[in-house]
């Protein structure tokens, strides 16, 4: 019998570096079925960084986006095989925060420290000891500080304020949930089984007090009333929030 991709994917999310492509590559066999989704997306990275000769940054993205063309989905953005590690791998084609997750998982495997900047509205990859540098996997381009200023007023105008905590590196369980909001959003008006399998999957996984109330709201919204009872008992009955919620479940 092989690994419940639930089970895995919650086991390393418990620890204290969780494997970035092997926990998205879970969620993508959690979701999809698919048993054979980390051998595959493990090893077309394998391969993306065996084929770098130029073991820079400049040379990861040249490599990712000059030679082996990947690209942003700008067509059907919101597709969910453009959440799924395993299927950007293979079709080359993906959303910023998986596209930043190639750049980052094979710029590791060459020697160049990198890490998901969880930007709003647009996730970035930074890197390691040259702070101010970012690149744009979704254009594949690098950005120095004043670029990033520039994408980030490109979706949410020209005055808004873009805060130093804004660049903050984000971590892996932070990246999954980013890359579950985005399922779904994807997801919202597709049959139950998708959706339902997406709630269920998220809640078996380690989530804030704030997460769980607003999978409860979500849960409710979708009839999940099951999910719904069973998640009580993981946030703090007194939050006047998880309270109103409650009242309308009884």
């Amino acid at each position: 019998m092989g690994v419940n991709p639930v089970e895995a994917l919650t086991q390393h999310l418990a620890d204290d570096a969780p494997p970035l492509a092997t926990c998205l590559l879970l969620l993508s066999e959690a979701l999809t079925g698919r048993q054979d989704a980390v051998d595959v997306g493990t090893g077309l990275l394998d391969e993306l960084a065996h084929d770098i000769t130029d073991k820079t940054v400049s040379g990861v993205v040249r490599h990712l986006f000059d030679e082996s063309q990947f690209l942003g989905d700008v067509e059907d953005y919101h597709s969910p095989e453009n959440s799924f590690l395993d299927r950007v791998l293979e079709r080359r084609l993906g959303m910023p925060i998986t596209l930043s997750a190639v750049v980052a998982e094979v710029g590791h495997r060459v020697g160049v420290g990198m890490h998901l900047v969880g930007m709003p509205g647009h996730v970035l990859v930074g890197i390691d000891n040259d702070p101010g540098r970012y690149v744009d996997a979704f254009g594949g381009t690098e950005l120095d500080e004043v670029g990033v200023r520039g994408r980030f007023e490109s979706i949410f105008g020209a005055d808004a304020s873009l805060a130093p905590k804004a660049l903050r590196p984000i971590d892996t369980l932070a990246v999954v949930n980013r890359v579950c909001n985005n399922l779904t959003r994807s997801w919202a008006d597709s049959e139950p089984p998708a959706l339902n399998r997406l709630l269920d999957v998220r809640a078996a996984l380690p989530a804030s007090a704030r997460e769980r109330q607003m999978l409860i709201g979500l849960a409710e919204a979708r009839g999940r009333f099951d999910l719904s009872a069973r998640l009580r008992n993981d946030v703090d009955p007194t939050d006047p929030a998880i309270n109103r919620l409650w009242a309308r479940l009884n």
